[in-house]
């Protein structure tokens, strides 16, 4: 008898900086039968005895959807390394995909050590989203791979600057995206640059107080979609200062914006699926002082402004982009995981 083996049933759980949605869009696009299953608490604040029974309830009921999605399923793939405490009841197989915070902090907390590091060792397979995981990944599941940030680069926006000069800053305000930093970048550009340049970030991050006083106009946090057209219609976006690109900054390179960010040559070594990088300072700006980044960062805001078509078309920031962080790839490559994990 011949024939192509159906596809892995496979059911997502939690989405993290909305990898499980473009994930399951082009699944879904090639007909795969993968799901989708959002956590009890997303979109929702309880508060008070009534939000303690209204908290209990809906995770009563998300347990009760996740044991018969599970049941109907040959494989799960868990977002975010603590939420395998919620799934691992169902004693389903599952691939863990570490996407930040779960294994570079919360696994260094003394009560998260010992069940994160079971949830690595347990799985069938592990990604990670970030160069900068491996550190903490690889010494507890040295087969782990990374898997860079899918985007559906069909869905970001053209590059359409606004009339005035604006310098928007792509991440949120806080310490793991190197607020210091970032914070001295945005304070030096502000003295640097003529007064008509704005610049623009989000009013997100425990340091956003101190942004604003750097003099950065900062925006509520809104839908992606508005912060895709937000990073389209810059003249320049600064990238975070933690020495890689996350999906913001990558959505942004994507739109064909000159991006500008100094990156630690050790996460994009020769060879690695997303080496040098589309963007403005880069690999051979990083070094161990952070004043001499900032002003790299500085430099680099200055190159793009003052001729940002063809700065952004030296980049060629959508093409690169292409090479490594298209969903079809991803897909591609989980694909393969799933067919070999499952036998």
């Amino acid at each position: 008898m011949s024939g192509t083996a159906p596809a892995a049933r496979v059911l997502h759980v939690n989405d993290c900086a909305g990898t499980t949605a473009q994930l399951l869009a082009e699944a879904h696009r090639r007909g795969l039968p993968w799901g989708y299953q959002p956590l009890a608490g997303r979109g929702r604040s309880w508060s008070g005895p009534a939000g303690d029974l209204a908290r209990a309830a809906a995770g009563a009921r998300w347990a009760a959807a996740l044991g018969a999605r599970a049941a109907r399923a040959d494989l799960l793939h868990v977002h975010y390394a603590s939420v395998v405490r919620h799934t691992r009841w169902t004693r389903r197989p599952y691939v863990l995909h570490a996407h930040g915070t779960d294994v570079r902090t919360q696994q260094y907390e003394p009560r998260w050590t010992a069940p994160l590091r079971a949830a690595l060792r347990e799985a069938v397979a592990v990604r990670y989203s970030t160069p900068d995981l491996a550190e903490h990944v690889l010494p507890h599941r040295p087969d782990a791979a990374y898997l860079p940030v899918p985007l559906d680069l069909t869905a970001l926006p053209a590059w359409e600057p606004a009339p005035r000069p604006r310098v928007v800053f792509a991440s949120r305000w806080e310490a793991v995206k190197g607020g210091d930093e970032q914070l001295a970048a945005a304070a030096a550009l502000r003295a640097a640059l003529p007064g008509d340049v704005e610049l623009v970030g989000l009013d997100w991050g425990p340091r956003a107080a101190d942004a604003a006083a750097a003099g950065v106009r900062l925006l509520p946090r809104t839908a992606r979609p508005a912060f895709l057209r937000l990073l389209a219609g810059a003249t320049a976006v600064v990238g975070q200062a933690s020495g890689m690109l996350a999906a913001s900054e990558l959505e942004a390179v994507g739109t064909g914006v000159p991006v500008v960010a100094a990156l630690r040559p050790d996460w994009y070594p020769p060879g690695a699926p997303d080496a040098a990088p589309a963007v403005l300072a880069g690999t051979t700006a990083w070094s161990g002082r952070a004043p001499e980044r900032v002003a790299a960062v500085v430099d680099g805001v200055r190159s793009a402004l003052a001729d940002p078509p063809a700065v952004a078309a030296a980049l060629g920031g959508p093409a690169w982009l292409a090479t490594c962080h298209d969903v079809a790839g991803a897909v591609d490559d989980l694909l393969t995981t799933y067919r070999r994990v499952l036998g």
